[in-house]
């Protein structure tokens, strides 16, 4: 006859194994959800990663071909655009001057010539901001404000202490100047407004620049949603996140829009001495 005793020791002994066999089997199965977990995280990453290198080697491509075109301008246009002026003065000399059609005429002629002139050089100055790599941010958006300002009849403005702003890397500062130029222009195209400000300074260990108007505003988030949004405000979230920024889009007391733009400093970079730039007004 079979021990009762005997039998409670194995009924135990085999709740035992098999409780000891789920434990198992459950700290299995979290051991390899948390694996896969972090391998699809790891996997996000290198994604992520891979689509930023993707994105900077187009900004990078974008801003060769810029230099491309620019050069192309100057080398070749700008050329045969200033000899094209040196053989107009000279045919000037030598035509009748006692025609006051034909002097009217050649006067005329070479006046458009030298505004044509005047545009290759600006648009060459836009597409390679040289100024940005001479002098820093703060004078190149100076520079850029002052010839809008002259050409417009919306008032632009810039504020920034010169001195606090302290020299980044080419990627930064270029990043921060297109999406101002973006910003800029889209406010003189869409705003209505009759005034722009622009700021630089630095913000609890970033460069916070902001573009405000006093137009009409817009909402940012309908316009990216919808089908009738440009490239630009996508132009500008692909930039940022290439240099780790962000960008807020808000509503000032006065109406209108203010665009806060934000970038990580960069602290070895703080120390590097700014050059003067001959042409920057003084405060």
């Amino acid at each position: 006859m079979i021990d009762p005793s005997q039998i409670r020791w194995a009924i135990l002994i085999a709740m035992l194994a098999m409780l000891m066999m789920a434990v198992f089997v459950i700290t299995f199965v979290v051991l390899y959800q948390k694996r896969q977990l972090a391998q699809e995280k790891n996997l996000r990453e290198i994604e992520k990663e891979y689509q930023l290198k993707l994105l900077e080697t187009a900004l990078d491509s974008e801003e060769s071909e810029r230099k491309r075109i620019a050069q192309d301008l100057h080398d070749d246009i700008g050329t045969m655009l200033s000899l094209t002026k040196l053989s107009l003065n000279q045919l000037t000399k030598i035509i009748n001057k006692d025609e006051p059609q034909t002097e009217y005429t050649a006067n005329k002629v070479q006046s458009l010539l030298e505004e044509t002139i005047l545009h290759v050089r600006r648009i060459t100055r836009e597409l390679v901001p040289t100024t940005l790599k001479q002098f820093g941010l703060p004078t190149a958006i100076d520079e850029f404000v002052q010839k809008l300002d002259s050409n417009h009849s919306t008032s632009i403005q810039f504020n920034c202490n010169f001195e606090t702003i302290p020299r980044q890397s080419q990627k930064v500062e270029l990043t921060l100047y297109r999406i101002m130029q973006e910003l800029v222009n889209n406010a003189l195209k869409h705003s209505s407004g009759d005034q722009i400000v622009v700021e630089l300074q630095l913000e609890m260990g970033k460069i916070e620049l902001q573009v405000t108007d006093n137009g009409k505003g817009f909402d940012a988030k309908a316009m990216k949603e919808s089908k009738k949004a440009g490239l630009g405000l996508h132009s500008i979230d692909s930039r940022l996140s290439v240099v780790h920024g962000n960008v807020a889009y808000l509503t000032p007391a006065t109406n209108g829009c203010r665009i806060k733009v934000q970038v990580p400093l960069e602290p070895e970079k703080q120390n590097k001495t700014e050059p003067l730039h001959p042409f920057r007004k003084t405060a």
